[in-house]
This record gives structure tokens, sequence and C-alpha cells, in this order.
């Protein structure tokens, strides 16, 4: 408690706050220091908070401070941290509340702000945002690559473009970070890749007015398939552990040359990835999932779609191409996501559901899932195989409540598979 003039000031420190039993379900500890500042005689709260941002968190706050101070009958003003740390993406969006409970002031979020407020205007603030939609989501994407170049001293960048959606997204979001001269993207087309993907790759830049490099693969490609004894992939076979060591190694090569620009010209190397790749470990270790920073780790790839859509509102950015194509890592003749993966707009509900809700198949069944493509997905996600691959990303930048990474670890070595209980077996779960 600190008196400041006549007004006897309360101040909480970051989750101190987050403990009220009339909010919350579960909370962090039995006492609620908030409450004991107001039992105490403040009338006027002051809290603290380094929140990071996720989905739908903005919104939840508001709630959350709206509530303590009606029933609290006391003003209340939320202070929060802005920037961004790692993958940890802290948003502002610092939050008044009156006495009644009426947010008279939300901060804009991902901008240093500062205002002055009367407690007792009884007028609304209009920006008071869910800060669930994809232009927040692309905000905080923009500051989270800006903040971890520049406090890890990094003015330039590099990835890998190959004309597909993701590293279009990319393009756009580090663009928008760094400023476009400082953005390198690096072609690195094989024997599989198409005029196309090469094509939209140059018109992509030129419109972001980003610099290119071309740097083939397919010559390396051939020289070390054949030290190494290894067949020409074909179009249609079925994917052994040969026909996967032939394809990673393209992915490889293209990592070894991105992690050579980024060496050598002390650019950082911003990952391409998805989170619906990465969850189901469709990715190469060594390879694609080579680099500083994971900009869309934990972007679901409908999202990523949503985000591209957003930078094409007012015009096209992204060539309609690029958003239009079937999705192909290009690493064999005639090969397409989706003759290894679920269609994403079946395969992203169940992982937001499992990710960001924590549900269990049951409750995803019961959301109108089908069984056993959830059960499917699942053992897929928890694979001892690809938790070795995860374990080895770079920071991501963290977007979701539970992202692949920090704050949810699973034992590598294990061997659980979950099973379908016998009440699900008869509507198509998997014995």
């Amino acid at each position: 408690m600190f008196k400041l003039d006549d007004c006897d000031l309360g101040v909480a420190v970051c989750e101190d706050f987050w403990n009220d039993k009339t909010f919350w379900k579960q909370r962090l500890y039995p006492n609620d220091p908030a409450q004991e500042l107001i039992e105490m005689g403040a009338n006027l709260l002051v809290s603290i908070n380094a929140s990071p941002f996720n989905k739908g968190k903005m919104g939840m706050r508001c709630e959350m401070v709206s509530h303590r101070a009606r029933t609290a009958g006391l003003p209340i003003v939320f202070v929060n941290l802005i920037g961004g740390n790692d993958g940890v993406i802290f948003d502002g969006a610092s939050i008044i509340s009156d006495r009644y409970g009426k947010i008279v002031l939300q901060a804009p979020p991902f901008e240093e702000f500062v205002e002055t407020v009367d407690l007792d205007c009884g007028i609304a603030d209009s920006r008071c945002l869910p800060g669930d939609d994809i232009e927040t989501v692309r905000a905080a994407l923009v500051l989270g690559i800006r903040d971890y170049a520049r406090k890890n001293n990094f003015t330039k960048a590099v990835f890998g473009l190959s004309g597909g959606v993701d590293s279009a997204v990319v393009a756009a979001l580090a663009s928008e970070a760094m400023g476009a001269d400082n953005v390198l993207a690096a072609m690195m087309p094989s024997p599989y890749s198409s005029r196309g993907s090469i094509e939209d790759s140059v018109e992509l830049a030129q419109r972001l007015g980003i610099r290119t490099v071309e740097k083939p693969i397919s010559e390396a490609f051939h020289v070390l398939r054949n030290e190494m004894d290894l067949p020409e992939p074909k179009a249609g076979s079925d994917s052994g552990a040969i026909e996967h060591a032939v394809e990673n190694l393209q992915s490889r090569l293209r990592g070894n040359i991105l992690m050579t620009i980024s060496n050598a010209e002390n650019r950082l190397l911003l990952s391409t990835g998805n989170k619906s790749e990465l969850a189901l470990g469709y990715c190469t270790l060594y390879g694609d999932t080579n680099g500083g920073l994971a900009v869309i780790g934990d972007v679901l790839k409908t999202e990523v779609y949503e985000l591209a859509r957003l930078y094409n509102r007012e015009r096209e950015l992204i060539p309609r191409s690029i958003i239009d194509k079937r999705p192909s890592a290009e690493l064999a003749p005639e090969q397409f996501d989706d003759q290894s993966l679920p269609p994403y707009d079946k395969l992203d509900p169940i992982l937001k559901l499992y990710f960001e809700q924590k549900q269990s198949p049951e409750e995803i069944i019961a959301a109108g899932h089908e069984p056993q493509l959830v059960y499917e997905i699942l053992n897929q996600v928890e694979s001892p195989a690809n938790e070795f691959k995860r374990r080895q990303l770079p920071p991501t930048l963290i977007i979701s409540r539970n992202a692949i990474g920090v704050g949810r670890r699973r034992p590598v070595t294990h061997r659980y598979r979950r099973q379908a209980k016998p009440s699900s077996i008869g509507h198509g779960a998997p014995k």
C-alpha cells in the first residue's frame, strides 16, 4: 500500500492479481493478494503485469479486470508489458476500469502508449477487442520477429522461398517487421520443383520489394544420391525409409545453403514450417526445421491462409496462384501434402482442441470429429519420432495457449499409444 496525496494506492504484481476466487475456477494459490489490498482500504488498485499474448487473452483480461472492479467497487489500472522475448510476445494492451466495471481505457496492442484518463468519465473505450482475430495475430508475429532480431543483434534476415503459401506469408511478415531491404529470399529449386513455383516466388519477391538469390540443388542432389547409391524418387511410389531418405536429402541440402548464407552474412534464418505440419512431423530434421526463429510454428495451416488473405485485403500482395495451388513439398514427382496428411480443414480443428483446449480424444469426438481420424492424428502427434523432431526446433513465436515447444513438454522415449474406449469402437475408432 502507498499513500499518494489523498489516495490509498494498492499495488499488485502480475499473478497476484490473477487469483480472484469469484472469477477463476482454479486458483494459483489459496490466498488472494489483490483482495488483501482491497480489505486493507485501497481505493485505487494498480496491477503491474508481464502477461504474454495468446489468442483471445485481451478479451479475457477485460472481463477479469471489469469483474474485479465491479465486485470491489473501486477503479483498477491494469498495466502490461510490451515486446518480444524469445518466442514469448507481450502485447501491452493495458486496461483501466472505473469503479462500476466499465472499461474506460484499452491501450492499443503491440505499441507503447501513454494516456491521461478521468476515472469517473463513465465513457466506455471502444477499443476493447477480443484479441483473437487474424489481424491481431499478424501484429503479434511482426512484433515477435522485430524484437527477436533486434534484441539478438540481427538487422537482416534470410529464409527459403519455395513458391508455397507458408514461405510467402513469412516473406510478408519479415518484410513488415524488418524492412524489405533487409530481407533475402533464397530460391533453391530441385529436379522436382515446378516452373510455376519458381515464377510465383519471383513475382512475390518483386511485389514485396525483397531481394532474391537462386541456388539450385539439382546437381548436388544427384551427386550425393549417386554417392550414397540411393534411387531416384518416382511418382506415386510408396514412401518407405529409402524413399524418405532421398526426399529428405533435398531438404537438408537447402538447410545447409540457408545456414551458410546466415553464417556468411550474419542474417537471422527464419524457419517457415507451420504448426499443422510440425505437429504431425511433416518436416525434415536438419532441413526445413533449420533456423534461428520459427515464425509460424504456432500458426495452423488454415490460419496461414487467413494471413495470406489478410495481406491481400487491399491489393494482391501475395499472388493468387500461391494461395490457390495444391500444397506440395515438391520432393518427388507428383507429390502433394494431402497424400500424407489429412485435409487441413479436418486436421486443424482437431489440433486446436487438443493443443489449445487440452481436450481428450473423447471430448474431441463429442465435438463432432470422426473417431478413427482423431486417434490417428493424436497418435501421430505424440509419436516419439515426431516429439524428437520438435524438441530440436528453433524458438517459436507463440500466439496460442499450449504452443509446441516451451510450455508443452513430452518425453521422447515412451511406448504410450492412445486406444479407443469400447464405446467408441462402434463408431469407427481403431481397436
